[in-house]
């Protein structure tokens, strides 16, 4: 009979729980800040489009959301890691 498997300490459920929710956690961040970043790309074309077409003059706090909107995105996905 082995002796090895009765000494190890088990984790509580508490700490296997905490622990998981840390890495959700990291990963809803990371998920976060991959999209704002990738979101940061196209944004600008989207706002050029709507300069040319005519919309910003229609609608010109579609233009001040989509602006801002960027910002935003450029802040959030700044820290945004591709992992290599």
């Amino acid at each position: 009979m082995s002796t090895a498997e009765s000494s190890l300490p088990r984790p509580s459920a508490l700490a296997t729980a905490r622990s998981l929710l840390s890495t959700l956690r990291q990963s809803a961040i990371a998920a976060v800040r991959g999209v704002a970043f990738w979101a940061t790309i196209p944004l600008p074309l989207v706002i050029v489009g709507t300069l040319v077409t005519g919309t910003a003059a229609s609608t010109p706090l579609l233009v001040v959301g989509l602006l801002l909107l960027n910002a935003v995105c450029a802040v959030v996905g700044q820290r945004h890691s591709t992992g290599n």
